[in-house]
């Protein structure tokens, strides 16, 4: 048995690497992503203030601050019971598809996109951003563009560009001006052109990669929020359907607890999350699974692509299947961008909420897939206690059996090159956002090896604490 490793795991947010067991003839047995990097937030929360999260977790990460901002701000809207003004919750949708389309877009284009349209065989001085803009100035100008708008649209109506700060609880605090808001109703526009022009090119790269796709294949449900068959990002119950296109069960935000259980995992800082039952079994979360769950969007072209991409295949199971159902997502994004805006501002903002002692729980659809934040409270409203289940974890198993499943797939071709591209690009088929979900404390040894002339001749290590 021997052991390969790829670190750092590049084009990913955060920091990882990935291991990967070989038996003596060569073959893949089992693949594993180790998150390196610790945030301690669930712990950092204990003793602030119930009003002041909504503020302080979107600071948890910079990719997807918009997404723990409406987690936080949900979860104690929930728990008081506070329905929020009609017009408040239209401004947190418009930043949401704002914060969705620069979060897909930064990840189809920039971060998979070298691998998709220069190939994974490719040399990985070929395979980033920087080379495609030598070969493609236009289309990478065009990508980039794509990213602004979705930026831009979140720090008008968030009022920050990377941390949003006006979703309080019980509505939003500003709204933008009309000038911002026929601003921003062209800019959907545009970025529906652009979306245009770039998924054909995108899904034809796809089809091409049939042995990747064929060889990704995921033997596991999907869970995804659900408003009755339609796409939906805020509180609505969350859906799980099998490999078989069956739903087993539906649950609301406060009863997560009773339907997932957390895992820590071996030599990693984040954690797994699997589903309860007489035997726990495997999920994943994400563009993919909302897409195999829903029928539909609001918007037309993104409904009119849906029903294109669920006749190819229902449910889809292929970790390749997360790229394609991004591009049907960014464009459902750029259609609500152009409603919404359109519409215009009108009614009340916000509505009066005072903080009080329980329990809060909030779950959205963030980009990656489902976010659950929960706290409690004592009598003075001040946190005693906080969870996260972060959507990078919910994939946790799934990205494993992809890693698994592509570098056996690479494993015989002789290309370490490859091989390393090969479980590179599975990794980021999910948009892995470590930052986010790496709370475990105290699991990780210290190991320290000794070597000569390049080889190991003692390791000894202070064991993890439990």
């Amino acid at each position: 048995m021997s052991n390969v490793t790829v670190n750092p795991v590049t084009r990913i947010e955060g920091h990882a690497k990935i291991t990967l067991d070989t038996d003596d003839s060569g073959a893949v047995s089992s693949g594993h992503l180790q998150v390196l990097e610790i945030r301690g937030f669930e712990k950092l929360l204990e003793g602030m203030e119930l009003f002041k999260m909504p503020l302080i977790t979107g600071r948890i990460c910079g990719v997807c601050p918009a997404a723990h901002h409406m987690a936080s701000v949900t979860a104690i809207e929930s728990g008081l019971g506070i329905e929020i003004p009609g017009a408040a919750a239209e401004l947190r949708e418009l930043m949401y598809m704002g914060h969705i389309l620069h979060s897909h877009a930064l990840s189809t284009f920039v971060l998979t996109g070298p691998d998709i349209l220069a190939g994974l065989s490719a040399a990985p001085e070929q395979r980033n951003v920087f080379n495609l803009l030598k070969m493609q100035p236009e289309v990478v100008k065009k990508v980039l563009r794509l990213r602004s708008i979705g930026q831009r649209i979140v720090e008008i109506v968030g009022g920050r560009g990377v941390h949003p700060v006006t979703s309080v609880p019980g509505g939003i605090t500003s709204a933008p001006s009309d000038e911002e808001m026929s601003s921003m109703a062209q800019w959907g526009q545009e970025a529906l052109d652009i979306l245009a022009e770039m998924v054909p090119v995108v899904e034809e790269k796809l089809e091409a990669m049939a042995d990747i796709r064929d060889a990704a294949e995921l033997p596991f449900s999907s869970a995804g929020l659900s408003d009755h068959g339609q796409v939906s990002f805020f509180q609505a119950p969350c859906v799980i359907m099998d490999d078989g296109g069956n739903v087993t069960r539906t649950f609301e935000a406060p009863d997560y607890a009773d339907h997932l259980v957390e895992h820590a995992m071996e030599g990693s800082y984040m954690k797994s999350v699997r589903l309860r039952g007489d035997s726990e079994s495997n999920f994943f979360v994400g563009p993919m699974a909302r897409l195999n769950i829903n029928e539909s969007f609001s918007t037309p072209k993104a409904t009119e692509m849906l029903a294109a991409y669920r006749e190819k295949d229902h449910p889809r199971r292929s970790a390749l299947d997360f790229i394609e159902a991004r591009l049907v997502e960014m464009v459902h994004c750029a259609e609500r961008i152009g409603e919404l805006a359109s519409a215009g501002v009108s009614g009340d903002l916000i509505v009066e909420a005072q903080p009080a002692p329980g329990r809060f729980v909030g779950m959205v659809e963030a980009p990656r897939g489902i976010l659950i934040h929960e706290y409690e409270t004592d009598d003075d409203g001040t946190l005693t206690g906080a969870n996260l289940i972060v959507a990078t974890q919910n994939n946790y198993d799934a990205i494993d059996h992809s890693i698994t499943a592509l570098a056996s797939l690479f494993a015989g071709a002789g290309d370490d090159n490859l091989l390393m591209n090969g479980v590179e690009f599975a990794l980021r088929c999910y948009d892995p956002c470590l930052a986010c979900a790496t709370h475990v404390t105290g699991r990780m040894p210290m190991i320290v090896e000794v070597r000569r002339n390049g080889q190991m001749v003692r390791k000894f290590e202070r064991g993890a604490e439990r």
